[in-house]
Formats: C-alpha cells, structure tokens, sequence
C-alpha cells in the first residue's frame, strides 16, 4: 500500500517481503552496538532447504558376483555357528541377530527393474543476514549431515576463570541446538549438540568499521547425550550470564569458561523438556507429558530446586507468563486446545503445603498453538502516540501516580495459531473482570448465536479421554471471551442501554473497559 514493499510506511509500521527460497525455522537480533546499528541491523538466522540426497553407491559395491557370494557364504556360516552355539548353551539369540542386522542385510537393488533414486532430505544452515540490503547474506554455516536445528538464541555469557581475581567479561554469542537423527532410522536414540558462535569483523586498517564485512566464527561445540536439545535460555545470576540447555528430560545449566562449556548445575525432568521460560532466577519448565514445574536456580549451592508443579498429567504445547502488578500467573496450552492459568500460592490450601501450582482458571480456544510470546500491555493514552517517550513524561508531570498503578504494569501473552488467526490473553482488575462478567452473561442469552449454538459451552474446558481421569470434575472458568463482548461496540446505541441497564452500569464505562482491553491487546 502506497510503497511497492510497504505498508503505509511514515506511519510507524512497515511490513516488507522478502522471499530466501528456504524455510525459515528461528531468526534472532544481534543485539551488539558493535556488530548491529539502526542503519544496519544484522539478524542471524536457522533455515532449513530441501536437497536430493544421492543413493548412487547403492547401485555397485564394486565387487564381482563371486565375491558378493562369497561374503554371503561367510555370513551365513558365522549366523549357523552361533545359533547352533546357542542352542548348545541352552539361551536365545534373536536379540543378538537383531542388533547385528545391517543396511545390505534388508534389501538389495535388482538392476533390471531400475537403480536407486534420490531421496529428498532437509539441509539446516544458520545464516547471518543484513536487513539494510534485502536480508542478504553476509556468512552460513552449514549443520552435518541428518543434523537438525532445533533451537537458536542470541545470549549473553560470562567468561568465568577459576581461581582469578580479574573481574569476569561478557560477549554476545549466538549458540544454536541440534539433534542428530541416525540414517538408518530411529533405532537409536537421539543426541544433539550446543553450538556457540561469535559475529566478528576482520581486522583491517583503513577500512570503515561499520561497513566491514561480518563473519560467524565457530568458538565452541558441546555434545549432548541425554537427547536432542529443544531449548535455550539465557539466565543471569549475581552479574554472571550462563545459558540452561533443555535436551531429553534433562534441564542444564552450562557456565563458559576456558574456551568451553562446563556444567555446573541440573534437573532432571520426567520425559520430555518442551519449553524453558525464565525470569529472574526463576524457571518455568513445561513437559510434553507431564505439564508444568516451576523451578528456582539457587547461585549459593548452584542447585535448581523444584519448587511446585502441576500433578495432572497434561501434554503441554505452549507455556508463558502473564503478570499485573506483583501478581504473576502462568499459562499452559494443552493438546485438547484448551488454556489452563496457574499460579504459585503457597499459602492457599490447594497447594498441598506449597508443592502444587493452583489452577485459577480454564478455557478452551479451539485452536492450536505452539508459542506463547509476552508483550507489555500498553495504555490507551500512549497506544496511538509516535512519541512514546514524551507522551509518558508528559502523562507523568500531569499524574505522579501514571505508570505507578497495577494496570499500569501488565504483561499478556500473545500467540498465532495453526489455522491462521491472532490472539492475546491480557489480566484484568477485579472490578473491570466482574463488570465484563456480567456484561458477557446477558449477551450470552440476549444475542442470537450461530446456528444456535451455545458461547458457554464452547469455551468449557475439553478434558483429554486417554489421561483426564486424574482431574477433578470442577472447571474453574473464571475468563472472558473477548469475541463475545467486543460485539458490544458494534450493536446499536438503544441495545448497548438496554444491556448496560440490566447490569447496572453505563455506556461509557463499558466502552472505556473494552478500549483498555482492545489497546491491552495489542502487540505491535
């Protein structure tokens, strides 16, 4: 719109697209004033492209047919002579003949019915690309083959010398997750590494910095045995940065050092780490099978300490942080499209004494989704201003206590789902939640629905029919559906009083609550 790539550019927003060729799986900001200016911002990103992978070697050994007889004699004498060693000794040796089952063992290529075809099979890349001149790229680095990216964070790291009284320095790195898929199969178990890299310049006299070429410089490889690494995280504890690597049901806490990763601290999950979310010293961990553990890292003992979790067993595809105030929830997205709010009350009497997490409230969304990503939730008075901090300060000298009040820090959630639609959850005070409540119950049953169906009992909370026995049979509702009573804006001005009426309240007031929660709601 007005521009051949924009969209209405000069009005703050500009939406460009820039077509690589690849999937894109991660892309991460070099947030380093050194490497990434305003006029040239450097992103660094994980693709994937499809190749054909050539199966010619299949098609001739390079042995003659006596001697390809010859080798299949052999075999077949060795395998008589331990089975006939076997049944001598009285134990089975099956087990045995399974484990030594090789490629040439399942099939073989009958030349007159055609060779052995390419096989299409994915390439992953990290790239790191210049946004000023069309994403173009400045450096790769290719992954090993059947080597799959699975994880990329831009992250701080402090190199911490044992035994020195020097005050320890920190560098950006950009460190990338693999896992290692076998080409034979899946036979074996999956392992991974965590790969560390540094954006350098070269150094060159006479030649303008900020124009220099980049390079990604390889300066670190871990091998990870526990499985496939799904997850990193930056974690900073007392000035010192470390990352914390989630792989199988593992949670490490890797400190750099010596030109290395050493692990200095671990937690060992029930099956599957999904999701790592952190704040503070704090960890947020979801399970693929056994829904949410909420953890502590302690810098004393260099410990991370469980401090509750949720003992239903829930398959967890997202998880994220909401907060008003001091007030921090958790939220969980399970495989049954449903939403589910927890908070860390150890004082309540749900919590068993502390070691469980308090569901506050349930709903279903009725999509899927694999990502809850926080945003702060702006005000109306600064939602359609383009000088976001001179508008504040004015607002502040108008108000000493603008900015101060619980509604002032909010953090929601916003997440896309599988079928192409946008959502946000935003936290609400008291008083507004009970209104819109009301407001939502009468619309509910005054307003015709979609072939009559009922909002109540589609937002109702989908119990899962292989594993919800362990749940009790109380749904805690407690949210609002804000497709519902967004409606509101849109029905006549005799209706918006009939309803504002028969829940004691106004108009004006009603729209006030909804323009805080559309602006809320708002990502960008």
């Amino acid at each position: 719109v007005f521009s051949p790539h924009g969209v209405l550019p000069g009005g703050g927003i500009c939406v460009q697209k820039v077509p690589l060729g690849v999937t894109v799986r991660h892309i991460e900001f070099i947030d380093d004033a050194s490497v990434s200016t305003s006029n040239r911002p450097i992103y660094v990103m994980l693709i994937s492209r499809e190749i054909e992978a050539d199966q010619s070697y299949l098609n001739d050994d390079g042995l003659s047919p006596e001697e390809r007889q010859r080798i299949k004699d052999e075999k077949e004498a060795a395998r008589i002579k331990k089975q006939v060693e076997a049944d001598l000794g009285g134990f089975d040796i099956e087990q045995e003949w399974v484990e030594e089952i090789e490629r040439e063992d399942c099939f073989e290529v009958d030349r007159n019915l055609g060779f052995a075809p390419p096989i299409p099979q994915r390439k992953y890349e990290v790239w790191l690309v210049d946004a000023s001149s069309q994403f173009s790229v400045l450096d790769k680095y290719e992954l090993d083959d059947f080597e799959h990216g699975t994880a990329l964070k831009s992250l701080f790291l402090t190199n911490v010398v044992e035994d020195s009284d020097e005050t320890p320095e920190k560098s950006l790195f950009v460190s990338v997750g693999t896992s290692f898929i076998d080409q034979d199969g899946e036979d074996l178990a999956s392992k991974g590494r965590v790969l560390l890299f540094q954006v350098k310049k070269p150094k060159k006299t006479g030649v303008d910095r900020r124009q220099a070429p980049l390079h990604l410089n390889l300066k670190s490889e871990k091998e990870i045995t526990v499985g496939p690494v799904t997850s990193l995280s930056s974690l900073k504890s007392e000035d010192t940065y470390r990352v914390v690597v989630g792989a199988g049901a593992e949670v490490t806490v890797e400190q750099w050092g010596s030109g290395k990763l050493t692990q200095v601290g671990f937690y060992h999950a029930h099956m599957q780490v999904q999701e790592i979310v952190l704040f503070k010293t704090f960890f947020l961990l979801s399970d693929a099978y056994d829904s949410l553990h909420f953890l502590v890292w302690r810098e004393s003992d260099k410990s991370l300490t469980l401090l509750a979790k949720d003992y239903e067993p829930t398959q967890v595809f997202a998880a994220g942080l909401i907060s008003r105030g001091g007030a921090m929830a958790f939220v969980c997205h399970d495989d049954r499209q449903n939403l589910k709010f927890f908070q860390y009350a150890p004082a309540d009497a749900e919590a068993r004494g502390g070691n469980k997490l308090v569901c506050r409230a349930d709903v279903h969304i009725g999509s899927q989704t694999t990502a809850l990503q926080s945003h702060w939730c702006q005000s109306s008075l600064l939602f359609n201003s383009c000088t976001m901090p001179s508008t504040l300060a004015a607002l502040k000298q108008q108000d000493a206590l603008f900015g101060r009040l619980e509604d002032d820090q909010r953090f929601a959630v916003s997440f896309g789902t599988t079928d192409g639609s946008v959502g946000s959850i935003i936290s609400l005070s008291e008083p507004v939640f009970w209104r819109l409540t009301a407001l939502q119950s009468v619309m509910s049953n005054a307003l015709e629905s979609n072939c009559a169906l009922s909002h109540r009992a589609w937002r109702l909370f989908r119990r899962s029919t292989s594993r919800g026995g362990c749940r009790s049979n109380d749904r805690k509702k407690g949210t609002i559906d804000g497709d519902l009573v967004m409606k509101f804006v849109d029905l006549a001005l005799y209706e918006q009083e009939d309803l504002a009426s028969s829940i004691g309240t106004t108009v004006g007031l009603l729209m006030d609550n909804l323009l805080e929660m559309q602006c809320a709601s708002s990502i960008i």
